[in-house]
């Protein structure tokens, strides 16, 4: 379960909305990133107050890894919600303390929201773009886009993510490969999407060829 948690561990801070580097001349497969959080509702983050969500983990035998936060983007502040207490920080301002909190948050906000990690990334990964191909999951025929993070900065830096999107830009499928490695180390099916303050979220990723599934719950936008 460790493994799991800290693979997924998004290389940057929560988001960077300017991507200077890319402003005056986009290849197309940045362009696509922008289409596919864009198609998910980045437009809409900015009017955003509060998210809440509980990170879900399904095990085997017994009750689910979970994890709850509340994050209020414009002051940029946390809250890991805990039965021995709440803990509270501002993740521009980490200490020892709360780096530590402060992975589980990127790594689960990663999940939540990968299709904006898009455009919020896009100073620290490298893009390319394939049309029609089948999918890992399902074997869907679908568009593929490919991210490469940089080797400097970050929690995992050099690892690659790949997203099968639809034509209307919409992920179906995204795959995470530590180290930019040829294999997989997670493939996640994207399910039961829905609309929330404008946002489209995938509430349930099962992972084709284990009995792992992660979903969301007690999930509110405001």
């Amino acid at each position: 379960m460790k493994r799991l948690l800290l693979s997924l561990i998004a290389i940057l801070p929560l988001f960077n909305c300017s991507h200077p580097k890319y402003e005056s001349k986009k290849s197309e497969a940045y362009q696509v990133a922008d289409l596919i959080a864009e198609a998910h509702g980045l437009s809409e983050f900015e009017k955003i107050e509060k998210i809440v969500f509980n990170w879900n983990v399904a095990r085997a035998n017994g009750e689910p890894f979970s994890r709850k936060w509340i994050w209020n983007p414009k002051v940029d502040s946390v809250t890991a919600v805990r039965s021995d207490g709440n803990f509270k920080y501002h993740w521009k301002r980490l200490d020892s303390v709360s780096n530590e909190v402060n992975k589980g948050f990127i790594n689960d906000k990663y999940w939540l929201l990968a299709p904006f990690q898009l455009v919020w990334d896009q100073h620290n990964f490298t893009a390319t773009y394939t049309e029609n191909v089948n999918s890992p999951g399902e074997g869907k025929a679908l568009n593929k886009l490919t991210i490469v993070y940089g080797n400097e900065g970050g929690y995992t830096p050099g690892d690659a993510y790949d997203f099968y999107i639809d034509k209307d830009h919409m992920v179906r499928e995204w795959v995470f490969r530590r180290s930019n490695r040829e294999k997989a180390n997670i493939i996640s099916i994207c399910k039961n999407y829905t609309n929330l303050g404008g946002l489209l979220i995938a509430q349930l990723h099962e992972r084709p060829y284990t009995s792992k599934v992660l979903y969301f719950t007690e999930l509110s936008i405001e």
